[in-house]
């Protein structure tokens, strides 16, 4: 039996902009618990090579004291665990997403 991954439409985007590279990666994956445990995260891409997680924040979910506080968590404590870790806005994806992603693969963020 194949898991049929569930991705947002900005993902989904990634998704297909990296598969059409042949860039290797892993989508959806669980750290330390995943969102389920304090401290956990779960991770929309993980660049295999390179040691880079994309995260994807939609505007929506991912503005607010709180959700904000959280993403600077788990930010730190991927990077505690040797990843680069590049959050990507997806307005960065919809209005120039080859400029985004490039960057992105380098471990850059686009600038707000």
């Amino acid at each position: 039996m194949v898991m049929q991954l569930i991705l947002s439409d900005i993902e989904q985007l990634v998704y297909d902009w990296l598969t059409k590279r042949q860039i290797p990666f892993e989508s959806q994956v669980s750290v330390r618990g995943g969102v389920f445990s304090l401290g956990g995260a779960k991770i929309d891409f993980i660049l295999i090579e390179s040691r880079i997680c994309l995260r994807i924040q939609g505007e929506y979910y991912h503005t607010g004291v709180t959700k904000e506080g959280s993403d600077i968590i788990q930010k730190e404590m991927l990077s505690a665990l040797g990843y680069t870790v590049v959050d990507i806005w997806g307005q960065d994806l919809l209005n120039r997403l080859d400029e985004t992603l490039t960057k992105a693969l380098l471990g850059e963020e686009m600038l707000k």
